[in-house]
């Protein structure tokens, strides 16, 4: 059964979030896969008026919706179609529009995820005559939609990016919808953003639409292209980026805990070997510094705002003079 797509009209790059409430965790497996989780391209060239002078003919039939999940497959679906409007006295108008939309998302759950969105369309509606009485229209169109559970809050950060050329009206929208709001950014011809959200625990709805229309009718619409992607990276609260520097030897940074904020750290027993002083910084602030005897094997736990996100920077100076450092970053526990 064919999937009737919605059109939005797209003016530059909007980004709206509706502030969620409700941020408790709430039961829900650990793993939760998407649900109603479909992928259409579609394609067609036709009429739109009501001259009966005016015959349309095409080639195809747009396609069906297919399936696609949170497994790391990469799902295609491509579609082209043709043809033509005419009128007597060698009015004619040649359609044409194509369409190509994919989806791929790694597994949802209580871990980091993926869902990244595309479609490349275009549509064209070229009249033999400048003034042709007949209203030839070519629309191309590509949307994924899906839904999952969050076992537990999320950082959401979304990017979209669109790229258009040519007249056609062009334009596209991501939408995760929630239990008490929504996340919308909409795209147009040469648009890209960025914005992060903390995504409450529960149902989430994804939206991905992107659409080109050309206009026979309308000389300043009638030939056009328009590629949309974007990516959903989802994050739980507290997680920590790689650790990066030369200093990972001597200091060691852990998970966070979001119950306090606090950061776990170890000073090595390397750094008590080889290290003059270590100084310890949160966000910029001293929070610990070790050097001589108190420079030692420990564990230790480093005081950070929970509802702040932190970066975690050791600055190791070596008995020889050099500094290396090691640094982490944590995102936000609320």
């Amino acid at each position: 059964m064919k999937r009737l797509l919605v059109r939005r009209c797209a003016v530059g790059l909007t980004l709206g979030a509706l502030a969620a409430t409700g941020l408790a965790g709430v039961s829900s497996p650990a793993h939760a896969a998407v649900s109603d989780a479909w992928l259409v391209a579609s394609a067609s060239v036709h009429n739109d008026g009501s001259n009966p002078d005016c015959v349309a003919s095409v080639t195809g039939d747009s396609p069906d919706s297919i399936a696609w999940s949170d497994n790391g497959v990469t799902v295609t679906q491509s579609y082209a179609e043709s043809g033509t409007v005419t009128a007597p006295g060698g009015d004619v108008s040649t359609l044409g529009a194509s369409g190509s939309t994919s989806v791929t998302a790694t597994p949802i759950g209580a871990g980091p995820a993926t869902i990244t969105a595309s479609s490349n369309l275009s549509a064209s509606a070229v009249p033999s005559v400048p003034a042709t009485v007949c209203q030839g229209h070519a629309t191309a169109s590509g949307e994924v939609d899906g839904e999952f559970v969050l076992p537990q809050p999320m950082w959401a950060t979304i990017t979209v990016t669109g790229s258009g050329t040519g007249t056609a009206e062009v334009g596209g929208s991501i939408n995760l919808s929630l239990a008490d709001g929504a996340i919308y950014v909409q795209a147009a011809k040469r648009s890209t953003g960025t914005m992060t959200a903390l995504i409450p625990a529960g149902n989430v709805g994804f939206d991905f639409d992107s659409w080109a229309d050309a206009y026979a009718h309308q000389p300043t619409h009638r030939a056009g292209s328009f590629t949309m992607t974007t990516k959903v990276d989802l994050q739980p609260v507290g997680a920590a980026s790689t650790a990066s520097g030369k200093g990972a030897g001597y200091a060691q940074f852990g998970a966070r805990d979001c119950a306090t904020g606090n950061v776990a750290a170890a000073i090595t027993k390397k750094a008590k070997k080889k290290a003059k002083q270590v100084l310890i910084t949160v966000n910029g602030a001293k929070v610990a510094k070790f050097k001589g005897k108190k420079l030692k094997k420990r564990t230790l736990v480093l005081p950070a705002a929970p509802a702040s996100a932190a970066e975690v920077v050791a600055t190791i100076t070596l008995k020889n003079g050099k500094k290396v450092t090691v640094t982490r970053s944590y995102l936000a526990c609320s």
